[in-house]
């Protein structure tokens, strides 16, 4: 507790000391404007800095502080795994270990990014798992999947924790059985319901965000098979040793290596436990590293479930005198770098010439000299001074100027710093979240615009932008402990004409955004043209035609009969009497919502490239009547025979998606009706239990 305390506040000391990052400026233009969910991550990050800078004020302080308070947290539920496994001793060498790893102690930890979050809830996933595991109560279950849906909201990494959880119950004999049972697939829902905004968002942006994210992973579809390149994945692992500190580094895949060999030999349920979960993610990223360029932090989350294995295997090691040297010193270098990197941040403390040669630390770059260029740090400062700089130029202007910037996190940062209510806006043919916030540019058209660019990026706004014409750039020159760090180029624009704009600029290259009720029905109708045109053949239209046939209601009443005179022929008619009541109301609930609702089915919506089989309906589509009875028969067989529980399910699933393959129903009209009539037959049941357990029914 005294080493979370007191680390945490030494980063409480830090935060508010230097300027925002440009990953976390961009975060930070999440909150400006809320929404389902964003172009290149989940919502998560955009909400909870809102949260804070309405209740801490607009500052850096503010907009790093749920970054510190997160670690507390990942360090508390990191402490209380560990110690569940391993013990105090080493839980307490867990949370120590945990802060001198520089990914973790600054880059999760000092700087409000969707990692932070992630990690939170990664270690508070693990934590709940584990409990499910040991108590066997199923609420915990329930709240893994809380928890699995807020780290979905927070980074798609975090679906990378279900082949974690799989793999320790298909290899774990005496959790084996949770396979078979609900709470498993109950998790799975509640996460894809808390998830389901980020889904609605892409519905209606076309996919644009998952679409982005899996081409930022696995790089652009190519033809054939991705070539393995042997210089990225050596670049790639050199850079995690940076990110992770380069013997702690080899310590981490020691303890890798090492729990593999001992889980083979032993089949421990605690290695099970960190192999599993730590396996997946850095297989998957250092495999991507194999063809296509990511970024060293991606498989953090990999290192962060080795944290407690490490901090065991390093207290066996210590009976080892020359692996008790190497862990002082992998341990005291990952301290000293944890150290270095705010220091340096705040106070400059070590001159870049100094790591690079005379000729190189001679050099002078778009106005900068290479040294300072090299200092990543120096990125942090200027911008505050380019906001006031923004503001006193805009004062002079005519209403309705506006900033531009050519690059979303330029702009980012203006949206940071730049005090006061100018619109800022980001023109770049590179799609960004930014043409997602300003679809509408015609407020632009004949306006005024002060672009504003640094010595990163020179361009020249009058070669880009259809401006009548360009005022001469005003240089602003940063300088930090005498030396210039930073060139800032600032233009003011006149008369923007909006009819002569590249169109590559503008939201067009996005599709049309739809709103939430078309997007929804456009997702529907996708769907549906699947499953109603794909894999047809004659074994497929016998197999779904029986399915639906089956659905109908009395034959499955039939079926259903027949097992119950054979297995509970002691209360057969009472037994038989609830399923038809489960089927009847339902039934009737079906019947008043089609009527109410008036959807048309599929064939009056698309004519005859819809494929039949059977009778053909044109109206009253929504909800499914046959999903809401194969449904509530599957709740009725779970209940009642619950060895084979999840068998009724996926028969119930294949005869909801013949109604869609016999071109009766749309998607939605089956998840509806199989929502009404799992329902309905669950209330049911409960009621008859309670009968069936009163005094009066007696």
């Amino acid at each position: 507790m005294l080493i979370i305390a007191f680390s945490a506040i030494l980063r409480l000391m830090v935060i508010g000391a230097i300027g925002l990052g440009d990953d976390e400026a961009h975060y930070f233009a999440y909150s400006l404007h809320p929404d389902l969910s964003y172009f290149d991550h989940p919502p998560a990050i955009g909400y909870l800095i809102k949260l804070s800078v309405s209740i801490f004020g607009h500052s850096e302080f503010a907009v790093r502080l749920p970054a510190v308070m997160l670690f507390v947290g990942t360090s508390l539920l990191l402490w209380q795994l560990a110690r569940r496994f391993y013990g105090e001793k080493t839980a307490f060498w867990s949370v120590v270990l945990l802060n001198v790893t520089p990914v973790f102690s600054f880059l999760g930890a000092v700087l409000t990014v969707p990692d932070a979050l992630l990690a939170f809830f990664w270690m508070a996933f693990l934590s709940t798992f584990e409990r499910a595991l040991s108590t066997e109560k199923p609420s915990w279950w329930y709240s893994c999947g809380v928890i699995l849906g807020m780290g979905l909201l927070s980074k798609y990494n975090a679906i990378l924790l279900l082949p974690g959880v799989f793999a320790v119950l298909a290899l774990s004999p005496k959790d084996r059985r949770w396979l078979s049972r609900v709470e498993p697939y109950a998790m799975l829902v509640i996460a894809l319901i808390i998830f389901s905004p980020v889904v609605l968002w892409n519905m209606e942006n076309g996919w644009a965000s998952f679409g982005f994210q899996l081409a930022h992973g696995f790089g652009h579809a190519g033809a054939g098979l991705p070539a393995f390149k042997p210089e990225l994945l050596g670049r790639c692992i050199g850079a995690q040793a940076g990110y992770i500190s380069p013997f702690l580094f080899i310590f981490y895949w020691a303890a890798l290596i090492v729990g593999v060999r001992n889980w083979w030999r032993v089949r421990s349920f605690d290695k099970l436990f960190a192999l599993s979960f730590a396996l997946p993610t850095l297989l998957l990223f250092n495999g991507i590293a194999s063809f296509n360029e990511i970024l060293p932090h991606w498989p953090a989350m990999g290192y962060l479930v080795l944290v407690p294995l490490l901090a065991h295997y390093t207290g066996m090691w210590m009976n080892i005198t020359w692996l008790k040297w190497s862990t002082f010193l992998a341990w005291g270098f990952g301290l000293f770098l944890t150290v270095l990197v705010p220091l340096q941040a705040v106070y400059k403390i070590l001159p870049p010439e100094a790591f690079l040669s005379a000729s190189d630390a001679a050099k002078v770059e778009d106005g900068v000299g290479k040294p300072e260029k090299v200092d990543v740090t120096n990125e942090l400062y200027g911008w505050k001074a380019v906001g006031e700089e923004v503001a006193r130029i805009a004062a002079k202007q005519p209403p309705g100027t506006f900033v531009l910037a050519h690059r979303h996190y330029i702009a980012s940062q203006l949206s940071f710093y730049v005090p006061g209510t100018l619109p800022i806006y980001c023109l770049s043919d590179r799609i960004d979240a930014y043409d997602f916030w300003q679809r509408d540019l015609s407020a632009l058209d004949g306006k005024d615009a002060i672009f504003v660019t640094d010595n990163r990026f020179v361009t020249d706004p009058s070669a880009n932008y259809p401006f009548k014409k360009c005022g001469p750039p005003i240089h602003l020159e940063i300088y930090r402990k005498w030396r210039k760090i930073r060139v800032f180029q600032i233009t003011v624009c006149h008369e923007f004409d909006l009819s002569k704009l590249n169109p590559a600029y503008m939201d067009t290259v996005l599709g049309k955004h739809l709103d939430k009720t078309w997007a929804l029905r456009q997702f529907d109708w996708k769907i549906f043209r699947f499953w109603n045109r794909a894999h047809c053949s004659p074994l497929w239209d016998y197999f779904f035609g029986t399915l639906t046939w089956i659905a109908s209601g009395p034959p499955l009443v039939l079926l259903i009969g027949i097992l119950l005179w054979f297995k509970r022929r002691n209360v057969f008619w009472r037994e038989l009497l609830l399923l038809i009541l489960i089927l009847l109301i339902g039934g009737i609930l079906v019947q008043v919502l089609k009527r109410m609702f008036g959807r048309l089915r599929p064939p009056m919506l698309f004519g005859p490239s819809v494929k039949t089989l059977g009778l053909i309906f044109y109206n009253a589509s929504f909800p499914s009547g046959h999903t809401q009875t194969a449904f509530g028969a599957a709740v009725y067989m779970a209940y009642r025979f619950k060895r084979f529980w999840y068998a009724y399910f996926i028969i119930a699933t294949l005869m909801g998606i013949s109604r869609i393959y016999v071109g009766a129903h749309f998607p939605v009209d089956v998840v509806a009706g199989a929502v009404i009539g799992s329902a309905i037959a669950v209330a049911c049941i409960k009621y008859d239990s309670y009968l069936l357990n009163s005094r009066t029914y007696k």
